[in-house]
């Protein structure tokens, strides 16, 4: 991966909106957090344009995209919302640019799309809340997410895991929202699997379909190719109480234990009122015995 330096107190993030629509009242409390940190640019034509399900219309939110990565005055770009809509930019981002000017990229859920292209470019980047989810979490996030963008070490980045299949090993983190992800299967935006270590997340999506999306995972080799996988949070996916489906925690479970590499549960990042930030392509080591996630080498380096 190309070194990505770290952020530091005072240095200048632009937020961007390539995804769905910005709540503005959840996005002025994300944006306070931040600007106490670090001195944040916007374009506000361009974070709250809305177009249906879009922050407006594609070229809009290349441009605003493009704009962030070949901006040398900015260290940080950092995604406002996620939703839908980063997939249809994928073609038209200027890698070259990213790889020639790398900074740190923070986003999550549809941003997961950003993330992995980011990653089959060799960039490293930082998964992590969006702005209009940063004033929901607890203070211990907060200081972890501050910690791995600007103090990045060797350390614990998850513990108190729940051993599903033991074992120890390492590699590269990958993964992210298990929906996009799985769509990003055959395109060239998909980062290299082979000794990696998966890490999935979702929300919204009901047992049979987690199943249909691990199935997906399975028949076009993405378990052949990872040695770990961790899992996170899996928020409302769940039939109502009294239906016949099983739990997507039995579903999980079920489609992941019959493996030979290490598998657990109960990773704190996703869509929950937990979320602890994640180094997206560093090198890492899963200790599914223990319980513990920790990395060897940062997503972004002194």
């Amino acid at each position: 991966m190309i070194p990505v330096p770290p952020l530091r107190r005072g240095d200048r993030v632009r937020i961007i909106a390539p995804s769905g629509p910005v709540p503005q009242d959840r996005f002025a409390a994300g944006l306070a957090l931040l600007r106490a940190r670090y001195e944040v640019t916007f374009d506000p034509d361009e974070v709250f344009a809305r177009e249906g399900f879009l922050a407006g219309p594609d070229e809009l939110r290349a441009r605003g995209l493009n704009a962030a990565l070949a901006d040398t005055s900015v260290q940080g770009v950092w995604m406002a919302r996620g939703g839908y809509g980063l997939m249809r930019l994928l073609r038209g981002i200027d890698w070259a640019v990213l790889r020639a000017h790398p900074k740190v990229l923070v986003g999550f859920s549809d941003g997961t799309a950003l993330l992995a292209a980011a990653a089959s470019r060799g960039v490293a980047s930082v998964h992590a809340p969006v702005v209009t989810q940063l004033s929901r979490l607890p203070t211990s996030d907060l200081d972890h997410l501050w910690a791995l963008l600007e103090a990045p070490r060797e350390g614990i980045l998850l513990s108190q895991l729940a051993r599903l299949c033991p074992g120890r090993v390492r590699g590269p983190l990958v993964g992210g929202n298990l929906e996009v992800f799985s769509r990003l299967l055959g395109t060239p935006y998909l980062p290299p699997l082979e000794g990696g270590i998966l890490f999935l997340e979702e929300v919204g999506e009901r047992p049979y379909r987690v199943d249909r999306l691990l199935t997906h995972l399975e028949l076009a080799g993405v378990f052949d190719q990872v040695v770990g996988v961790v899992v996170g949070e899996f928020v409302g996916c769940d039939e109502p109480a009294g239906g016949p489906s099983p739990s997507v925690l039995n579903v999980l479970s079920e489609r992941l234990r019959r493996f030979s590499f290490p598998v657990v549960l109960g990773g704190l990042f996703g869509h929950g009122e937990r979320h602890l930030a994640l180094p997206y392509g560093a090198e890492v080591e899963l200790d599914a015995t223990a319980g513990v996630l920790k990395f060897a080498q940062a997503a972004v380096v002194p």
